[in-house]
């Protein structure tokens, strides 16, 4: 039977990125985001919260830049907000 609590702790930390994105309060817009995003090496996770989304991923897989780069070839204009280092996602 495997560890999962040891192979948790092995795993790099997540981090997280909110961007802002100019006219994604639709439907349509969140799809075509989560499209463009949930496709990304290293993206765990897409939520999307007032006028913008939040993005959880591995950095090892994925920069921040190629995220704001992916959601603004689906047609959307993006910019990061804030960033968080570390921990993000994972309990204790």
């Amino acid at each position: 039977m495997a560890d999962d609590k040891g192979e948790n702790e092995n795993a790099p930390p997540l981090e997280q990125a909110e961007f802002d994105i100019n006219d994604a309060d639709s439907e349509v817009a969140h799809r075509a985001i989560c499209d463009a995003v949930n496709g990304l090496n290293g993206v765990r996770e897409v939520q999307f919260v007032g006028g913008g989304v939040i993005v959880t991923f591995n950095p090892i897989g994925i920069t921040k830049e190629e995220i704001c780069t992916a959601i603004r070839r689906s047609g959307y204009r993006a910019t990061e907000i804030t960033s968080t280092p570390g921990n993000a996602g994972r309990s204790k």
